[in-house]
């Protein structure tokens, strides 16, 4: 329906954001230096926050894409989860199998995957969603 009343050449709805159809909105554009300069200037942990629909998502992903060839970038879709599942998931992302280790040795492995990407100098952008 939309395609052919519109003229349109693709769907302009979608389930997830595409960032091929982003709009640098004033405010998206300051959160978007604000975790520029908090991620360039190793300051940790930065919250961005919003009611739904106000394109959080939709920033996060443009945000990733700015760092792709510099960093490892880990997505996180579901921070409803225990701290367990959540050590899990990130040792996942970051390569290691939480199942063959005690939650102990997995954090161990995932500290050690951190200081090899840190060696190669390149960060590591965990976004929970």
């Amino acid at each position: 329906m939309y395609l052919r009343h519109f003229g349109l050449r693709e769907y302009p709805f979608s389930l997830t954001p595409d960032t091929a159809f982003y709009y640098a909105y004033p405010g998206h554009q300051e959160a978007i230096n604000v975790l520029s300069i908090a991620l360039l200037s190793d300051q940790g942990f930065v919250k961005v926050t919003g009611e739904v629909g106000t394109g959080k998502t939709m920033l996060c992903r443009k945000f990733l894409n700015l760092f792709d060839q510099n960093a490892i970038s880990l997505w996180l879709p579901n921070p409803q989860l225990n701290a367990r599942a959540l050590r899990q998931a990130g040792a996942e992302e970051l390569g290691v199998d939480p199942a063959s280790f005690d939650d102990h040795k997995v954090l161990k492995q995932m500290n050690k995957r951190l200081i090899e990407y840190h060696t190669q100098y390149r960060r590591v952008i965990w976004v929970f969603d």
